[in-house]
């Protein structure tokens, strides 16, 4: 048991905006002053500072398999940002690529206490847990890839949906993961083939099924299953100009489910070509702003050089050219 004293608390829930109050904390909870033993706790002295929830980046890409690759071709990144060992903390390096210790250490200080690792291929999932469990002090989490998964492929074709189910349940019980994620769903299967999707109803190569049956197989699921995060979407067509419309379409086959899009301000592109591109935003926004069953995140960039690192391998290939 504790209590945060003297510090500003901001709320927004509660409408709380930077009143001095205390904060009564009882196993691992924030509770009521009559619910404590006053004469038993350890005060902290917040005098001077602000007191707010812990923020949660619901997508970052901290450990696995993709991201020691990034390490690995990037030591003038590491040079540039070297961290040296202090009396609490141990050693390590940046910048955009950071090593487990120093990733933590920036998210603690940013007010950060809890991170998931968006993308992680099945066959990579030890590794990505052995890197979670070397990243001290914020809470973790990982969310399982599954959009272009060739069982999950096949059964929506045959559709046999009882199969996919149960494998999603054994995947991310095998995987220790926290949720489904689907990546350019149906598009990276036709990658293999040097191809692409350009909407939600072109067809999968070698399967007969399109993206649209992908996401709402797999929205089904999520809700049946009971998971607590929405499917996690990273929609067909990013970065493209006039991607919004294929975002917007995608949205409505949602319903009334529950659906999380993800790094949102690369899929809200108006225009026919780089040469007017434009933002579309607006749109998107008052859509969401309309439907609860919607969440998003807008995928937060820095500014300079940077290490990207997704499952869109035609993306990916885009920016190459």
């Amino acid at each position: 048991m504790f209590r945060i004293s003297g510090g500003e608390v901001y709320d927004p829930l509660h409408g709380i905006n930077g009143e001095k109050r205390d904060i009564y904390v009882r196993d691992g909870k924030i509770v009521a002053p009559e619910d404590v033993d006053q004469k038993h706790l350890e005060v902290i002295d917040a005098s001077g500072l602000v007191v707010m929830a812990g923020g949660v980046d619901i997508h970052s890409h901290i450990a696995g398999s993709k991201v020691n690759i990034g390490r690995k071709i990037r030591p003038e990144d590491h040079r540039r940002d070297p961290v040296p060992r202090s009396q609490v903390t141990r050693s390590g390096v940046g910048y955009t690529v950071g090593t487990t210790f120093v990733n933590a250490y920036r998210y603690a200080r940013l007010g950060y206490t809890t991170i998931m690792e968006a993308a992680v291929p099945p066959l990579k999932a030890r590794h990505t847990h052995e890197e979670l469990m070397d990243t001290p002090l914020i809470d973790k989490g990982c969310l399982i890839l599954m959009g272009n998964n060739n069982f999950i492929l096949r059964h929506i074709g045959s559709g046999d949906y009882d199969k996919i189910r149960n494998f999603v349940s054994w995947l991310l019980h095998a995987c220790k993961g926290y949720g489904i994620k689907a990546v350019n769903p149906g598009g990276i299967e036709n990658w293999k083939w040097g191809k692409n999707v350009a909407g939600l109803d072109d067809l999968v190569m070698g399967y007969g099924v399109t993206p649209r049956q992908i996401i709402t197989t797999l929205i089904r699921v999520n809700e049946e299953l009971g998971l607590p995060h929405p499917l996690h979407l990273h929609c067909n067509n990013l970065g493209l100009p006039g991607n919004y419309q294929t975002t917007l379409e995608t949205m409505k086959v949602a319903g009334q489910s529950r659906l999380h899009l993800t790094h949102l301000q690369f899929h809200s592109y108006g225009g026919e070509s780089m040469r007017n591109l434009s933002s579309q935003a607006p749109v998107l926004a008052e859509y969401i702003n309309e439907h609860e069953n919607l969440s998003i995140d807008v995928g937060q960039i820095i500014f300079g050089e940077v290490t990207t690192m997704t499952a869109d391998g035609p993306w990916q290939y885009t920016l190459y050219q």
